[in-house]
């Protein structure tokens, strides 16, 4: 399967990763309907992934603070789960992100998704809470 990863330019591309994000947050994971989209996304870069001709996975980035990135959003259809197509949307938005030079990547995971960001060098900085009804964990970029 050939996977092609790229940058959201069309507002058609935004809704499909709306879409994707609405269906795994709101729909597969119960999170509260009307939180997606955000008013955040006016201000974050978005990116996907593309397989079998179709979005398959998104991610959003943005600036939160001077030489501060945080990572947000990230979600995958279900049926590319396990496939590494997460690892390679989060490889191509960490070029973009060394692009802009920033002084710290952050991101607050999922507590069940600690293991996939520990493996391409995010740590914890934080113990888990309760967000959403969730367990995040606020996790850093510490490979360089």
């Amino acid at each position: 399967m050939e996977v092609k990863y790229k940058e959201v330019k069309t507002i058609s591309e935004f809704i499909d990763a709306i879409r994707i994000r609405a269906d795994v947050f709101i729909k597969e994971q119960r999170f509260q309907p009307g939180w997606e989209p955000d008013e955040d996304d006016k201000f974050s870069r978005h990116f996907i992934a593309i397989a079998d001709g179709k979005i398959v996975s998104t991610a959003r980035f943005r600036e939160t603070s001077k030489g501060q990135i945080k990572i947000e959003r990230t979600a995958t259809k279900k049926e590319y789960r396990g496939k590494g197509i997460g690892k390679g949307l989060l490889e191509f938005m960490l070029k973009k992100m060394a692009e802009l030079k920033p002084k710290k990547i952050i991101l607050m995971s999922q507590v069940q998704s600690q293991p996939f960001y520990e493996k391409y060098g995010f740590r914890a900085v934080s113990k888990p809470y309760d967000m959403y009804g969730v367990k995040h964990i606020d996790m850093a970029y510490t490979k360089k």
